[in-house]
């Protein structure tokens, strides 16, 4: 039977912790019924995937979001140096 070859390679991750944060960690695994690694890992992941889901999440007021949607409903007309700029040739055009 042929090994599974799918399998993606792990790096090492080192991280420094004095003495008692060591201990700290161990006793959190050990209530987990983890190894430390696995526990930072773990708890890393899931302190990781907090900060960029709220980092990636905009939330506004209903008031704001109100505003928000009529400002980009609203028709817009340029602005006189803009529709000059557009109606020139291209540098490289010319």
């Amino acid at each position: 039977m042929p090994k599974n070859t799918t399998a993606k390679p792990e790096v090492r991750l080192s991280i420094r912790a004095n003495p008692s944060q060591k201990s700290v960690l161990a006793r959190a695994a050990s209530a987990r019924h983890m190894n430390v690694s696995q526990f930072v890992l773990g708890a890393s992941l899931r302190e990781a995937e907090q900060i960029i889901n709220s980092e990636s999440t905009l939330a506004v007021s209903p008031e704001q979001y109100d505003w928000l949607v009529n400002l980009m409903d609203a028709p817009t007309s340029p602005k006189p140096a803009l529709a000059t700029a557009v109606r020139k040739p291209a540098v490289w055009d010319e």
